[in-house]
């Protein structure tokens, strides 16, 4: 099993090299940069890639030109999901409109769909920063990934990808009391290294299986489990920890960036901030402007490495906290805290939790702002916000019967805004059944 690993790591840093050793010098990047954080030489390198970034903004992509004699990035706007979504064409770079691009198709926590589009080069750096985070977990390039989340059509991995990059999908729709025993039982085979990555519901929903089986703790050579997409919870880090004797670790990503910040291996309960690929902000939850550190504010962020479609302060939509940290690893600002996606839970028509079912959702790009409602066991109301007709009414409640139950009664309400919560943000669900 060693073996295999090995060749899996080795196999993929030669074919790297084959290209051109993108990746490596990426990862070599990131991590000087992160590691020698106060450095002369870390500052200049960060400072480079934001004033790269931001040139070729004022110089290529039209919402940006009026901004071409900058002194410094606080003389830029805060853009958010809905602009994006509104304005796609003015955040492309002319240079870059005939070049290859990556799709990245998010609805974020505000519930406002919209595809962001990435360069090759974005694409490495992604992977980059997923080696190097994978590694402050204790995961390395061949160790069996077990990947829960929300497996569809649009995002599986095909047989041969997860199989060359040794992954495991497991789809959270099928997280029943038969294919946990299954999971549990491949867990506990071979020898190899295993590592984790999922939806902190899912955690809780192995863990409640094992607590209904009376389980002892499980005997797997872990070396690494992340969570993410959802608040990790006290008692899911207390119920990990007893079946698997690991300390579960939380990632704060999303979709339309890569990796934001993430707890790290004995690095205690802050978030580590990736400054390598992005300069970050904390902003005040009513106006554009910088929070003081310690005190919750809206995550403001700045891609140093999307030169195809340049996103400058860029609202997420989620809040934390940034603290200056004199206990982190390497001297560095930390979030403290970090609130991603705040749901109400949602059940199907048999009362069982429903956590992943909302993102089903996020698969209608057409969508300008959804919301889920459930007003009784078997009543739900979808709130969708579209210009025009939306033709795939009886698709999305196929969909949605499908994981809420085929009895259930859905009905779609057609609004021109989603109301927003006074932080701005805007939930994706609400529960009037259970509320």
């Amino acid at each position: 099993m060693k073996l295999l690993e090995d060749i899996r790591y080795y196999s993929f840093w030669i074919l790297d090299l084959i290209k051109g050793g993108r990746i490596r010098a990426h990862y070599k990047n990131i991590k000087y940069i992160l590691e020698n954080y106060n450095s002369e030489r870390s500052k200049i390198m960060r400072d480079k890639h934001l004033s790269n970034l931001l040139q070729h903004a004022v110089t290529n992509a039209s919402f940006y030109k009026p901004y071409s004699g900058f002194n410094s990035i606080s003389e830029f706007p805060v853009i958010d999901k809905l602009m994006l979504r509104n304005s796609l064409d003015d955040f492309i770079a002319k240079d870059y409109k005939n070049k290859k691009s990556f799709e990245a198709s998010t609805s974020g926590s505000t519930g406002t769909p919209f595809v962001v589009f990435q360069d090759k080069n974005k694409k490495n750096r992604n992977a980059a920063d997923t080696i190097y985070f994978g590694e402050q977990t204790g995961f390395k390039i061949g160790h069996k990934l077990y990947y829960i989340r929300a497996w569809g059509d649009i995002v599986k991995k095909a047989k041969l990808t997860s199989l060359l990059q040794n992954i495991v999908s497991v789809n959270v729709k099928y997280l029943n009391a038969e294919n946990n025993a299954k999971l549990i039982a491949d867990i506990k085979k071979g020898r190899s290294n295993k590592a984790f990555l999922g939806y902190p519901s899912a955690f809780k929903e192995i863990c409640k299986y094992l607590d209904s089986i009376n389980s002892e703790p499980i005997e797997a050579n872990i070396s690494s489990m992340v969570s993410g997409a959802e608040y990790l919870s006290d008692s899911t880090i207390a119920s990990v920890k007893k079946y698997f004797g690991f300390d579960i670790l939380s990632r704060y990503s999303n979709t339309e960036n890569g990796i934001l910040s993430q707890q790290i291996k004995n690095g205690g309960s802050n978030f580590y901030i990736n400054w390598a690929s992005y300069y970050i902000e904390i902003f005040d939850l009513e106006e554009d402007v910088p929070c003081e550190y310690g005190k919750l504010g809206r995550v403001i962020v700045t891609d140093l490495f999307n030169y195809h479609m340049p996103l400058i302060r860029y609202d997420t939509g989620d809040l934390a906290i940034m603290v200056e940290d004199d206990n982190s690893k390497y001297g560095a600002p930390t979030f403290s805290k970090v609130e991603g996606r705040r749901m109400d839970t949602i059940y199907d028509t048999k009362g069982n939790i429903m956590t992943t079912v909302v993102y089903e959702l996020e698969y209608f790009p057409e969508f300008k702002q959804f919301q889920l409602i459930q007003d009784g066991q078997k009543e739900y109301r979808v709130k969708i916000n579209i210009d025009g007709v939306f033709s795939k009414e009886e698709q999305m409640k196929t969909l949605l019967k499908s994981y809420l139950g085929e009895d259930a009664i859905i009905v779609v309400e057609y609004v021109d805004e989603v109301p927003q919560l006074a932080s701005g943000k805007r939930k994706f669900t609400i529960n009037n059944y259970r509320a």
